[in-house]
């Protein structure tokens, strides 16, 4: 499925249910008046992380390396960070790649996985309407979640789900979810039916970056409604495989 149609509509979040706390974060860079791909990455950060968030971090570097080289994506990619460990928290400026800082990360707690996606659906909607309202067009969002279990907020849980879904049908984001070998993935294909979560393979956090990245810098320098397809994740030099 390709990221890069152009959207034009108005969101179903009414103004004055944007929270005040996301408005600084989505401010817009108007002396950039290229179209824009937003980009959240939700990052599982609770305790059973702790030996992965080495790798985790590297990657997140090479990431923002391989955009701030990119004469065209580091205009046009945006990028945040909300890590759910414990509580959720956004980092930083949902901004351009050019100035893009990955923050540091710590393992605690528990998977807030359901509220991590509600803050970054709404996060999304503010971003939109920054667009909108500097006359910006911008390419379908992408959601990128990575996680090593699954939601402790249960009870939360049916109405992101609820949330994903419509949004994917309404063709507002594409959410790819992605595993290491002890996550849920009976739970993360009820985001996405029709697209299957991904096993991350064992050591393979930098190649999964690489593709990530490459597969911003593609949908980058694409024209708004081209189809870019993915490159296949799973293939034999691939870094992900489908889960059992």
């Amino acid at each position: 499925m390709s990221l890069c149609r152009r959207l034009h509509f108005h969101s179903g979040m009414p103004p004055s249910q944007v929270a005040p706390s996301l408005v600084d974060r989505v401010r817009v860079n108007d002396n950039n008046r290229e179209p824009r791909q937003p980009l959240v990455l939700l990052v599982d950060t609770s305790g059973s992380m702790t030996a992965d968030l080495p790798d985790l971090a590297a990657g997140l570097d090479g990431l923002r390396a391989a955009l701030a080289r990119d004469t065209v994506a580091r205009n046009r990619v945006e990028l945040a960070v909300v890590t759910f460990g414990g509580q959720v928290a956004v980092h930083g400026d949902f901004g351009e790649a050019a100035v893009f800082e990955p923050p540091a990360l710590a393992a605690a707690g528990d998977t807030p996985m359901a509220a991590a996606i509600e803050q970054a659906l709404d996060l999304l909607e503010a971003k939109k309407r920054a667009y909108r309202e500097s006359g910006l067009d911008y390419y379908r969002p992408l959601v990128f979640l990575l996680t090593d279990g699954e939601p402790t907020d249960t009870a939360r849980w049916p109405a992101a789900v609820r949330r994903v879904r419509e949004a994917e049908r309404d063709r507002r984001l594409v959410l790819l979810a992605v595993g290491t070998k002890t996550a849920n993935f009976g739970r993360l294909k009820e985001l996405s039916p029709d697209r299957a979560p991904l096993r991350l393979k064992e050591a393979q956090w930098d190649t999964m970056f690489q593709w990530l990245s490459r597969s911003l810098q593609a949908r980058s320098r694409s024209r708004p409604g081209e189809e870019v397809p993915l490159e296949d994740p799973t293939g034999p030099r691939g870094w992900g495989a489908l889960p059992s």
